[in-house]
């Protein structure tokens, strides 16, 4: 992990609910790779805009174990890491109303932390590019700040070059404040070029 991960990590393993999150057999750390300015402007919108004191201020991610491939191939195929989880501390800068995230911004958190699960993968792997086709949202609660809260991602099936993922956003007490279904499809080509 670069050293912004690891001292994210070593805040949030300060917070007991936070620390069982980021510590729950069978995950491992990971880098938040999204949070790196790169020169092709490549993930700037979250690793730049919101990565400010009043925004998204720290995040820390950590990814389950990776599965054997015959039971990868037994689920379909698609990705041998098949959850992920980030914690987010979020300031007061991300308000639709006072004291409550921006709806747009809590889907943010939910594209990006399927984002994460795909990244973990493609670093195990050769380079797979995969588009988000559509991205559904519900919202359940208010997610109050500033705060923190965990952003959770998990392949359900895959299907050719299909992947559906489902993602969830849930306080503290691990109460569901949003949730997402998303379908990813492959790219034939790195869409990039």
């Amino acid at each position: 992990m670069r050293n912004n991960d690891a001292e994210a990590h070593a805040y949030f393993a300060g917070i007991p609910w936070c620390a069982a999150a980021l510590h729950e057999p069978g995950y491992v750390p990971c880098a938040t790779s999204s949070r790196v300015p790169k020169a092709s402007t490549e993930d700037s919108f979250y690793a730049e805009t919101l990565a400010t004191p009043r925004t998204l201020r720290r995040c820390a991610s950590v990814h389950s174990a990776p599965l054997p491939q015959a039971e990868v191939e037994a689920l379909g195929g698609g990705l041998a890491i098949r959850e992920a989880r980030t914690l987010v501390e979020l300031g007061d800068g991300v308000c639709g109303f006072p004291g409550i995230a921006h709806g747009g911004l809590v889907a943010t958190l939910l594209d990006e932390e399927m984002g994460i699960l795909l990244t973990v993968n493609a670093d195990r792997a050769e380079e797979m590019s995969y588009m988000t086709a559509y991205l559904n949202v519900r919202y359940m609660g208010p997610v109050r700040v500033p705060g923190i809260v965990c952003a959770r991602a998990r392949v359900v099936r895959c299907e050719g070059r299909k992947m559906f993922v489902e993602g969830e956003v849930v306080d503290r007490d691990g109460v569901k404040l949003a949730t997402a279904e998303c379908l990813f499809v492959r790219a034939r080509g790195d869409p990039r070029l």
